[in-house]
């Protein structure tokens, strides 16, 4: 099984600086309970301090980690791969720090970090020996280098907040330099379905000679046309259209170059059956190969998430765990008993309903939302839906993507019995919904959906609950913003913990 060369730095001699990092923890750990108390997070705050009080606090503290860090990165599935990945170890017995609420900057890092650091500015090793940190694609860049990660996980690159990250060649061209920068090569798991991810160990496989790839082999179903959210159709090489003998979603399938510049890789760990149950889960099958375990060996197990994109997630996280040394049969246990991350399809009791949060940050995320919706409407009946549109930072300021999303599939007739649509671009949403067929014209057709346009989250949810059936199931679709301000409803009504303590 492959090994990283990398080491964490010692433990028995006191960290460089180490009076100031243990007065940035000791003043995060405080910090941190005094926004608790008020009934804040305190995820990302008390780490922004520690990190203005001791700059190199987060490197400094990781780096102690007998095991070495584990560092997972993407557009979409971050948050969702880093808890599976966190079941299996938990399950396997390790003892790790992870940044469990999803705040994936450097400063969630620091604030993960606080609690496990002692007075003299060292970790705990009883408290953990192995770090699990999920970052976004920008704060991989910046914190890859200085924490020297043992595996590094790359999920898929989709298109999402131009604003901030740019276009998809230039976040992937980020992170290879990045990891050119890293003085000990981390073990790469690529997604061998993604061309750019999977082009990480093509470009420089002096990076990591041993890369390791997951992909996914036989679906009950594929997309084979390209759809509009692809984001990479052309070979970055030669410039010709990448050919594809199976295509899933987006640009995520088994593609290959006309001239050979680049093919898909094989993947060491890959999903042989796939069989969609709805909502309530996937049968997986997934074949492991070497050199990610000794000998061959088959994983079946139900993984109790619907939808493509989190087999996909699961594949990530048996990749990696295995690669850290976890068995086969421990992670399928894992994954067999796997509950939602908060707003990934999580699931909530509310005055008799049954209610869904599944988060939609860009085209491709609410694709596979959308087609899970789809295919839970021919299976059960009309759906009640609630989505909500915001575009402030942390959703990216602009929301012309929704155009880009391919939301007339919940179009035909049976597949959509109410609508309300909320946030701050709620207008916006509605013109979309319109254009998609889902919105009726005026006047107002009976045997059409039923369509409430409520700006205000709290009164949208009233609404939409209001319009589901008793007994009945609401399937909710925010942006990022707007899911938090949605859980800060459901949780000041009782139906939810507050987020920091569900993760």
């Amino acid at each position: 099984m492959p090994r990283s060369s990398a080491r964490p730095e010692a433990v028995g001699a006191l960290p460089p600086l180490a009076p100031r990092i243990a007065l940035a923890a000791l003043t995060a750990r405080v910090l941190a309970a005094l926004m608790r108390r008020l009934g804040r997070g305190g995820t990302a705050l008390p780490g922004l301090v520690a990190e203005t009080l001791a700059p190199a606090f987060v490197p400094t503290v990781a780096r102690q980690l007998p095991r070495g860090v584990a560092l997972l990165t993407g557009t979409n599935g971050k948050t969702t791969t880093a808890r599976m990945l966190a079941a299996i170890l938990a399950r396997d017995g390790t003892r790790f720090v992870h940044n469990a609420a999803g705040s994936n900057l450097s400063r969630g890092l620091a604030s993960a970090l606080a609690p496990r650091t002692g007075w003299r500015g060292r970790m705990r090793a009883a408290d953990a020996t192995l770090g699990l940190f999920e970052l976004d694609e920008a704060a991989f860049v910046r914190a890859a280098p200085a924490l020297r990660p043992r595996t590094a996980t790359f999920l898929n690159l989709f298109r999402d907040q131009l604003d901030r990250y740019g276009e998809v060649d230039a976040v992937a061209q980020r992170w290879q330099a990045a990891l050119a920068a890293t003085p000990r090569p981390p073990q790469l798991i690529l997604n061998a379905d993604d061309p750019l991810v999977a082009g990480l160990g093509n470009a420089a496989p002096s990076l990591s000679p041993t890369a390791l790839y997951f992909g996914v082999e036989a679906p009950a179903a594929e997309r084979p046309a390209a759809e509009h959210a692809a984001d990479i159709r052309l070979c970055p090489t030669c410039g010709r259209l990448l050919e594809y003998r199976r295509r899933f979603y987006a640009h995520l399938g088994h593609f290959s170059c006309p001239d050979d510049h680049m093919a898909r890789p094989v993947p060491a760990v890959r999903a042989v059956t796939v069989e969609p149950r709805g909502i309530a889960g996937t049968e997986l099958e997934l074949l492991c190969l070497p050199p990610v375990v000794p000998a061959a060996v088959t994983l079946p197990f139900f993984l109790p998430l619907g939808g493509l994109y989190n087999v996909y997630n699961a594949l990530a996280a048996t990749t990696t765990a295995l690669a850290l040394g976890v068995l086969p049969a421990v992670v399928g246990e894992a994954l067999t008993t796997f509950t939602a991350a908060f707003g990934r399809m999580e699931q909530v009791a509310l005055d008799g309903r049954t209610i869904y949060l599944a988060l939609a940050k860009n085209p491709t995320g609410l694709n596979q939302v959308v087609r899970l919706l789809a295919a839970e409407a021919d299976r059960t009946g009309p759906l009640s839906l609630l989505i909500a549109l915001n575009d402030l930072d942390a959703d990216g300021r602009d929301v012309s993507w929704i155009w880009d999303a391919d939301l007339e599939e919940l179009a035909p007739p049976g597949r959509v019995r109410t609508v309300v649509v909320s946030g701050r671009r709620a207008a916006d949403l509605a013109v979309r919904l319109k254009y998609a067929g889902i919105i009726p014209p005026a006047p107002a057709d009976p045997s059409q959906p039923t369509v409430v346009v409520e700006s205000d989250l709290g009164l949208a949810l009233d609404r939409a609950v209001q319009h589901t059936p008793a007994d009945g199931t609401l399937h909710v679709v925010p942006t990022y913003t707007a899911l938090l301000e949605l859980r800060g409803l459901l949780t000041h009504r009782g139906a939810l913990r507050p987020y920091w303590r569900a993760a």
